[in-house]
């Protein structure tokens, strides 16, 4: 989108009418999501989804392993909802400019991108903000967005469209949930006041900071996280005060000298992957080098992890391409399993 073009919806949203929204909507939508371009969205119809009973009805929940042990509930909404929160989500990073520490969710920014700001360091401090997405209530969402620009009238219908009634510490909530395609979007909006005072609160101690979504880090080459000093004291104020909380199992403190790791990477010269990654990852390919028939989610599962390979290590890497090649010679004349 042209800067001129981004001006035009920033305008058109800002003016304050329900209507400017719908047309951005109805106009942008065919091309983003399944909305259709004979049938454009009305207010009436966006007032329909503001309705909490409605969008409760609007969404399935399904449950997904965590890698450290449990699940993670996802909340994601279907059908016609699911297009407008499609465009919506388009529409609002755009409008969005996104703090240079956030790190997920923002276009031409990775993981790898988030590991070497800490490359090289002799302490590396990793906090977690504990249930990120339903933290962010329907009031943070609304007050995000009118720092955007975006009207009073306008903020309030987005927020509602892009929050889901849950319970929440036995009171039922409207908060972002995670699966919706607008939450990465919007957490990174409702998340903009962390970054800049973390940002800040950085500089005072000669830190280097960034957000990975929930996971925020923290590298110094000098000691400023003991549990009583100015530092900690100053990052749990704060944190608090933006109305978020840290949770304390996944908080760790990672010295030179010990695997230092950012949001699943080692940092050392370059960012790399564990070694039990490259492990599962050459079982897995000779486990499917010795079966006759292929189960094809298991190979597209091995594809994913390569293709992370190939984006953390380069696609001229040795490592990469040798995989790649014993994958290509274990799928070989094999066929898949209906």
């Amino acid at each position: 989108m042209t800067d001129k073009l981004r001006e035009e919806l920033r305008s058109r949203i800002a003016i304050g009418t329900m209507e400017d929204l719908t047309v951005c909507i109805s106009t942008i939508g065919p091309y983003i999501s399944g909305l259709s371009v004979e049938t454009p969205v009305t207010t009436s119809y966006l007032h329909y989804y503001t309705d909490a009973r409605v969008r409760r009805n609007s969404y399935r929940q399904f449950h997904i392993p965590k890698k450290s042990g449990g699940v993670r509930t996802i909340t994601a909404p279907d059908g016609e909802l699911k297009d407008i929160l499609l465009t919506l989500s388009f529409i609002l990073g755009e409008l969005y400019i996104p703090t240079s520490e956030a790190m997920a969710f923002v276009r031409g920014r990775s993981i790898v991108d988030n590991a070497r700001q800490h490359l090289g360091c002799n302490y590396l401090y990793n906090i977690d903000l504990k249930d990120f997405f339903t933290t962010i209530t329907a009031t943070m969402v609304e007050g995000g967005l009118l720092k955007l620009g975006i009207s009073p009238m306008v903020a309030r219908e987005i927020a509602s469209l892009c929050t889901y009634p849950a319970i929440v510490n036995h009171h039922i909530l409207n908060v972002v949930p995670q699966g919706a395609p607008t939450s990465p979007v919007i957490s990174n909006i409702c998340a903009m006041p962390i970054d800049i005072r973390l940002a800040g609160l950085a500089r005072r101690f000669h830190l280097s900071y960034t957000r990975y979504a929930d996971d925020i880090t923290f590298s110094s080459n000098h000691n400023v996280y003991h549990q009583d000093g100015d530092f900690l004291q100053e990052l749990n104020r704060i944190i608090s005060e933006c109305h978020f909380s840290i949770n304390p199992k996944k908080t760790r403190l990672q010295k030179r000298g010990s695997r230092q790791m950012v949001t699943g990477l080692i940092v050392s010269k370059n960012p790399n992957v564990s070694r039990g990654y490259i492990k599962s990852l050459r079982a897995q390919i000779h486990k499917m080098k010795c079966e006759n028939g292929l189960n094809a989610h298991e190979v597209n599962v091995v594809r994913g992890k390569l293709n992370y390979l190939r984006m953390v290590k380069g696609a001229n890497d040795t490592t990469y391409l040798s995989y790649l090649k014993r994958l290509n010679l274990a799928l070989k004349g094999k066929h898949f399993l209906k």
